[in-house]
């Protein structure tokens, strides 16, 4: 549980960054939020014992998307718009 709520708290890069940011987040910053959301929670994830490398990219994976789909509701991916 208290893995969890770290990885949880490192892993919100894309969400600070659209509250911080707003509509001023460019595409290096979208890109390298992403990057280091995948690396740090699959890092977190790859500690528990009984996950394996697979299981903790999968699930670094899954938060990363979670955290991208909320920091783009806040406005993190108006760099993405036409």
């Amino acid at each position: 549980m208290i893995r969890a709520l770290v990885v949880l708290a490192l892993s919100g890069c894309v969400t600070g960054a659209g509250i911080v940011r707003k509509d001023e987040v460019t595409l290096p910053m979208l890109a390298g939020a992403v990057a280091a959301d995948l690396v740090v929670s699959a890092l977190v994830i790859s500690q528990s014992d009984s996950m394996s490398t697979t299981g903790a990219l999968a699930a670094g994976a899954a938060l990363t998307a979670v955290d991208l789909g909320i920091g783009c509701i806040l406005g993190a991916c108006a760099v993405l718009r036409p």
